[in-house]
């Protein structure tokens, strides 16, 4: 039997994942001119259905179980791999195990925005072509078929351009697709991010100083020349600031053969400051301990992992800087992950000051044009350190020598959509493909690494003390029940007495506070006196914050917005009020009750701003602040050592969260903000007001008790069969229509019941039973057999397939938050 004759060579398959949510590889055929460069880790163009869609080709096979002719690749994006091997092993594993298409796993570990796109336009048709040259027409169906003379353009173009409201002009369109005189087409688009780069002036090849400017009489063109000569090439921007009118100079020049004009790469700085270039400090017994044990890990290339555990103030990041020091000196190459995006400036200036410029930054808070430029110097190997936040742990290092996650227990490590890892066991695989020591470190380490640790999985690293030896700070802890009692009838308590005295008595001193409020805006609800109705949001079930400055009530899930209503929305009562207290009223009585001080708020509202948080710490660093309000934002990793004072104006909020690990959170969160306090010579204090005094999560924090936590917590876990003791697979099926989003849910729990399957929990509405308009039912699976559990999380995933129309549904294989 012959061959068919489009039938491609066996060896001529490439398996392609696209980001699309279907769980496979697709297959296309690879033209003879790619054969050698199309290997696994490229991105390639290729058509699915009628659209182009960039994905990457993860195998090359022999031979393709299609029966059809396939379809070739269309396009090579990138002319090397730009996914090695170990990091696609990496990814293809993890996305197996967090039930994610490998498509979408794929993409998310390239840089957004990097790849050339597809856009619907439109293109003149033979039969537009005539229409325009007859004189019938009528704007602005004229002007439109203008414009498509001159070359296809896209919708938005055709709307940028157009001259009138867009509803009319979308008419217009669709009335010239109806009639034949235009046709939609997809339309190839540049990639969205770009590199920077500028023009340069510079001799022509082949043209000497002295023959330039021997044959150049105006004396403008001769100081453009001269002054090029002696750089070898200037930016024409340069030129122009030094010499107006120089741009048209220049062309000259570069017309008579003399200069050329080109551009070159310039990427812009996001680095931010440079700390002291000063030597490393002495260790500690503890910290030289800790070091001698990690650098033997990164000598012998042994993927070792570490916990370190060193209370606040304890001296962690000289840890890591000794671990990426040894890494350098073995000619390998360092990763170090925080939290959150206001660590990486400070961390940025430790790096800088020991290392120099030699390191990239990576996460969500640069342009997409900025992060592709530092991704590209990683790729490059122009620099041997990369540092960011959750997404910097798929920066292309190849010769990985250790993997640093600084505050491990913090929950912005997980995503939470998507392809939803946890960035610690991502890295977990990373240093098992790389063969290098992974180090977490904490003050207040996650449950379930604590238990690791316990078990034998991690080696604990223990730093007891403080540099120096300085105490930790003293704590005190103010009931607020009882601070009420004491207050004149109907004053709402935000700063108690002995808070507000060592505001003063810190300020008097000369030293700087720290007011903790998890909280943002003014008031977090509008209240009714005469029905008791709070005003909520239309689309969520969660009550809308007012917000001062804005003057707005706000959703902080959907962004719905509304000014505040003179009248009660349900009852129309005029007797309504502002309760409890955001960021935003802290800061408006605290400047009431200290107009002295310098202060200054730092929370997600405030720092939308490019440039604010930075400054903001900036100036606590620099002392010129005297109070800094802020969220979560200012509880971690933060190292000022002028700050004496930490006030948590209310411990109580997340504390009694619809989620398991609201008590472990609320512990972190105290302990982690209390230890910005006292890290000079001078002690340090804190002050905790909280309605709950004895509850188990704050009651420890007095004497910095992680030990008691631990058990108390350890123990709760364990009656329970919770995480570390089991896992849990969350599902959450959401609907515009209640009844069909918990006929879905129930769908899926018939699908992940096993005789010897998991528990099934649910399905119940969610803890945010309504979110941007859709109710929501939740289903957990729990279970201590890991393969059991991720079995019944297929049958889950595949059920979700089934659903009808109009009802969406999410699984989580390792769920965080569990609202």
């Amino acid at each position: 039997m012959t061959a068919p004759l489009f039938a491609p060579r066996e060896h001529d398959v490439a398996r392609v994942a696209l980001p699309v949510p279907i769980d496979r590889l697709f297959d296309y055929a690879v033209p003879a001119a790619l054969s050698a460069s199309a290997r696994p880790g490229c991105r390639v163009r290729v058509r699915l259905r009628r659209r182009l869609v960039s994905g990457v080709i993860v195998e090359r096979g022999a031979g393709s179980d299609f029966r059809g002719r396939l379809a070739p690749i269309e396009q090579l994006i990138d002319p090397e791999p730009v996914l090695s091997p170990a990091l696609l092993g990496v990814l293809r594993e993890a996305a197996i195990e967090c039930l994610c298409p490998i498509g979408l796993a794929l993409a998310a570990a390239l840089p957004a925005g990097s790849a050339p796109r597809s856009a619907r336009g439109f293109q003149l048709t033979p039969r537009g072509q005539q229409a325009l040259a007859s004189a019938g027409l009528a704007e602005p169906a004229r002007g439109l078929l203008a414009r498509l003379a001159r070359g296809p353009a896209t919708a938005a173009a055709l709307r940028r351009e157009a001259a009138g409201p867009g509803g009319k002009l979308d008419d217009s369109l669709q009335d010239l697709l109806r009639d034949g005189l235009i046709a939609a087409r997809q339309l190839e688009r540049a990639p969205r991010a770009q590199a920077a780069s500028e023009r340069v002036a510079s001799l022509a090849p082949g043209v000497t100083a002295e023959a330039a400017l021997a044959g150049v009489r105006a004396p403008a063109q001769a100081a453009l020349l001269a002054r090029i000569a002696r750089a070898g090439s200037l930016p024409v921007r340069e030129l122009e600031r030094e010499q107006p009118g120089a741009a048209a100079r220049l062309r000259a020049l570069a017309a008579r053969g003399l200069l050329e004009l080109g551009r070159r790469p310039a990427p812009r700085d996001v680095l931010g400051e440079r700390g002291p270039a000063e030597p490393p400090p002495a260790l500690t017994p503890e910290q030289s301990d800790a070091v001698k044990e990690i650098a033997d890990a990164i000598r012998a290339q042994r993927c070792e992992r570490f916990l370190l555990h060193g209370v606040t103030g304890s001296g962690k990041t000289e840890v890591y800087l000794h671990a990426i020091a040894e890494a350098l000196a073995q000619g390998r190459q360092a990763l170090v992950l925080v939290p959150e995006i206001t660590l990486t400036h400070q961390i940025l200036a430790r790096l800088r000051g020991r290392f120099g410029d030699g390191l990239a930054v990576l996460h969500s808070g640069l342009s997409p044009g900025e992060r592709l430029e530092q991704w590209q110097r990683l790729r490059a190997g122009a620099t041997p350190i990369a540092v960011g936040a959750r997404s910097a742990l798929f920066a292309p290092l190849e010769k990985l020598g250790v993997i640093v996650i600084d505050e491990e227990h913090d929950g912005a490590y997980k995503n939470e959509e998507g392809f939803r890892y946890h960035a610690r066991e991502l890295a977990g695989r990373r240093a098992a493909a790389a063969a290098c020591p992974l180090v977490l470190g904490s003050a207040t380490p996650s449950l379930e690494s604590r238990f690791a640790a316990d078990r034998g999985r991690l080696r604990r690293l223990v730093l007891a003390r403080r540099i120096g030896d300085r105490p930790l700070p003293a704590v005190t802890i103010v009931d607020l029940v009882r601070e009420r009692e004491l207050s004149p009838r109907g004053r709402r308590v935000v700063l108690s007495g002995a808070l507000e005295r060592a505001l003063r008595e810190t300020l008097a001193g000369g030293g700087q506070s720290i007011l903790l409020l998890n909280r943002r805006g003014f008031s977090t609800q509008v209240f009714c006196f005469a029905c008791g109705a709070a005003e909520r949001c239309q689309h969520c079930d969660i009550a809308l914050v007012y917000h001062a400055t804005a003057q707005q009530l706000r959703c902080h899930y959907c962004d719905f917005q509304i000014p505040p209503p003179e009248r009660c929305s349900q009852c129309g009562a005029p007797d309504t009020s502002l309760l409890g207290t955001g960021t935003e009223r802290l800061e408006e009585e605290l400047r009431a009750r200290l107009p002295e001080a310098r202060i200054a708020r730092l929370d997600r509202d405030a720092a939308q701003q490019r440039g604010y948080t930075a400054r903001v710490l900036r100036e606590l660093r620099e002392r010129r602040l005297d109070v800094l309000i802020g969220t979560q934002m200012v509880a971690k990793g933060h190292d000022f050592p002028g700050v004496q004072l930490v006030g948590v104006v209310l411990a109580d909020v997340g504390l009694h969260l619809p989620d398991f690990r609201a008590a472990e959170r609320t512990f972190q969160l105290l302990t982690q903000v209390a230890g910005r306090a006292g890290r000079d010579r001078a002690p340090g204090r804190v002050i905790v007001q909280t309605y709950a005094p004895g509850h188990p999560a704050i009651r420890p924090v007095r004497d910095h008790d992680y030990e008691s936590f631990y058990a108390e917590e350890l123990g709760q876990r364990a009656a329970l069969g919770y995480p570390p003791f089991g896992r849990l697979v969350q599902a959450i099926v959401q609907s515009a229509d209640a009844a069909a989003a918990l006929a879905g849910a129930q769908a899926l729990a018939l699908a992940a019941a096993a005789p010897d399957g998991p528990e099934v929990l649910g399905p119940a509405p969610a803890p945010i039973a309504r979110l941007r308009g859709k109710h929501r039912f939740q289903l957990l699976l729990k279970g201590a057999d890991p393969e059991r559990l991720h079995a019944a999380a297929r049958r889950v995933v595949e059920a979700t397939g089934q659903l009808p129309r109009g009802v969406q549904a999410s699984v989580d294989a390792f769920p965080v938050n569990m609202l």
